[in-house]
């Protein structure tokens, strides 16, 4: 291999996972090219940190930095042009599409190199929404959608017009896609839709719509089931009893099996047993896990995704919502899409100017009426400042908006007890002196949110430093990792005890037990309960994986809600650090976000964005 991608793996940019993958496979097929295994180890790279290919013509005029984040000028990689041809002429590499006969382990579309299994999940993908998007459903009864929405959505209720288009949309075809922030009423959208749906196939005298409620996680299926649950209050009950509120993985609904963990039960040959499939939270959602989802959903089934467009994509490869919505000129509908829900309803869609005709469009709505953030306050402001991009904006919001969003600075030598020691007493003082319930609800009011893991302002050495400092303190009296007082995050699903990944309980002695000799209680781990239950407990030996969390990263946060969020930014702009990290992260809280860092730190990760190499979204709107 190059002495460029020597030095790229000892700077840690090329794993040795990467640079073994380039080297082997240059090693079977006799390729001298370095170029050619370079490449190979950059697509393989590229995988590892959420891309899904490698754009060869950004990465050439790439700088890179070492750890210290200073720009590195002994790193060369070859020219665009040579490193194309180099690749065009490898029997490694397939050119844009493979031949069944003799696959390749690399395809090149383009200035994108793939390995080719993510090159066909992003074709099959994109094959499988657009079939979708045309398929049309003939048996919708006008009259009695068009009475239903009327009922469910009146013109007299702010903010209902797009919820309303996003259940017309939906009910007409074969694909359904509801983007919208926090607070636009995603969830309470879809009961109403499931309840049109159940309507829909009773007057045509068949059985109840089979539906599979899905998310990606254990605990994000948890909260839709909940939230359907709450949304089904104003619905009739003889359409509100007909939708369900059980929520899996889906993971659990594919069929997963241990022995074949990238293989389902359920796919193209055998789809899910469902009518509707909805998918809540996306965005969350990696591009092999949507591949076979897509595939196991039935042609004549309706399948709904639902997501925020604009915040932080899976960690895993891809950023799928992202990539429909970016295609998607946002001014309406095909003309025989308005027409047929003209004659259907009477709902006046507007035409596309763009894209007058049939699309993946015709079955997107953007809510964008925000419930949540009253008046469109400072929280609000601030999360559509950062959205958009406009840094003066977000600045003025951040340094003038006063209790419910501010700045305040956190500078390198500045130590944390100093900046953030009175909040962490204040706020989590109740973990020692309340009750379980008091424990609890301290933790659903407050957290710390962190863009990295690592390093002293990382979700590790918080949760390190808040532990000392309330030690300290003389707040909690933490001996060892079993203590009165300790937040816990659970970080695998155990489907047994009904705890998930994303669960936050809390330490605290069993006030059902008898104090020992010492005057102490047992110490046990509680959980909320669902709904009105009561809490859950746990002996220490039952708990799955779990970790502290006075911290949590943005991306772990992703679907929960905080009255109010610290979020705490690293001393120097990263590619962590964008503009959707912020936006997560911002608008996690109801009622109060404080962002501790530097004006430059800042407003450089409003100014960032998240840019995962793919082609997903060519492949859907270059038609």
């Amino acid at each position: 291999m190059s002495s460029s991608a020597a030095r790229l793996h000892e700077l840690g940019v090329l794993s040795d996972l990467d640079r073994e993958l380039g080297a082997t496979l240059s090693d079977i097929a006799g390729e001298r090219s370095a170029d050619v295994a370079l490449g190979a180890a950059f697509a393989s790279a590229a995988v590892q940190t959420g891309h899904v290919c490698v754009d060869l013509r950004a990465l050439v005029g790439r700088v890179f930095h070492d750890e210290a984040g200073e720009p590195l000028g002994d790193v060369a990689l070859p020219g665009l042009d040579a490193w194309l041809v180099a690749l065009r002429g490898s029997a490694l590499v397939a050119s844009d599409e493979q031949d069944p006969e003799a696959p390749r382990p690399l395809v090149l579309s383009g200035t994108r190199l793939y390995l080719a299994r993510y090159f066909d999940y992003e074709v099959r993908l994109a094959r499988a929404l657009l079939e979708r998007s045309r398929r049309r459903f003939d048996d919708v009864d006008g009259p009695l959608l068009s009475a239903r929405l009327d009922a469910l959505f009146p013109a007299s209720k702010p903010g209902v017009d797009g919820q309303r288009r996003a259940c017309l949309v939906t009910a007409l075809g074969a694909l359904g896609v509801i983007s919208g922030g926090p607070g636009t009423g995603k969830t309470f959208t879809v009961a109403k839709l499931l309840a049109i749906l159940q309507e829909q196939a009773r007057a045509r005298g068949r059985a109840p719509a089979r539906v599979l409620l899905l998310a990606p996680t254990g605990k994000a299926a948890q909260r839709l089931g909940e939230a359907i649950q709450q949304n089904l209050a104003d619905l009739p009950p003889e359409l509100g009893g007909l939708v369900p509120s059980q929520a899996s993985t889906i993971h659990r609904a594919l069929g997963f099996q241990e022995r074949t963990p990238t293989r389902f039960r359920h796919g193209e040959e055998r789809p899910l047993p469902a009518d509707v499939v909805v998918v809540d939270e996306a965005s969350m959602v990696d591009l092999p896990l949507m591949t076979k989802l897509v595939a196991a959903v039935h042609p004549h089934a309706r399948l709904v995704l639902l997501g925020d467009k604009d915040q932080l994509a899976s960690v895993e490869a891809g950023a799928i919502l992202a990539e429909i919505y970016a295609g998607n000129p946002g001014d309406g509908y095909s003309r025989a899409m308005t027409e047929r829900a003209c004659a259907l309803t009477g709902d006046a869609l507007p035409i596309s100017t763009a894209r007058p005709g049939p699309g993946l469009h015709d079955c997107m709505v953007h809510l964008s009426y925000v419930h949540r953030f009253a008046g469109g306050g400072p929280i609000g402001a601030l999360a559509a400042a950062v959205n958009a991009g406009d840094v003066d904006a977000a600045l003025s919001i951040v340094e003038s908006a006063g209790g419910e969003v501010e700045l305040r600075p956190l500078e390198p030598s500045a130590s944390l007890g100093s900046v953030l020691g009175a909040l962490v007493e204040e706020r989590f003082r109740s973990l020692a002196a309340g009750s379980v319930s008091e424990k609890l609800g301290a933790l659903a009011r407050f957290r710390f949110l962190c863009a990295h893991r690592r390093g002293r302002l990382g979700v590790d050495g918080l949760n390190r430093f808040v532990a000392e400092h309330l030690v300290r303190s003389e707040v909690l009296d933490a001996r060892g990792d079993w203590y009165d007082g300790r937040p816990i995050l659970v970080t695998a699903n155990d489907y047994a005890l009904g705890l998930f990944n994303g669960d936050v309980g809390v330490i605290a002695e069993d006030p059902e037990r008898a104090p020992d000799e010492s005057g102490r209680r047992p110490l046990v781990a509680f959980f909320p309960g669902s709904g009105s239950a009561a809490l859950r407990r746990f002996a220490p030996g039952q708990l799955p994986p779990h970790e502290t969390v006075f911290a949590m990263s943005v991306h772990k946060s992703q679907g929960s809600e905080l009255d109010e969020v610290a979020l705490v930014l690293p001393e120097r702009a990263s590619p962590i650090l964008t503009r959707e990290l912020l936006y997560t992260g911002i608008t996690r809280a109801k009622r109060r976000v404080t962002l501790y860092g530097s004006r430059e730190v800042f407003a450089s990760a409003v100014r960032a964005r998240v840019e995962r190499a793919s082609g997903l979204g060519d492949r859907l709107w270059s038609r």
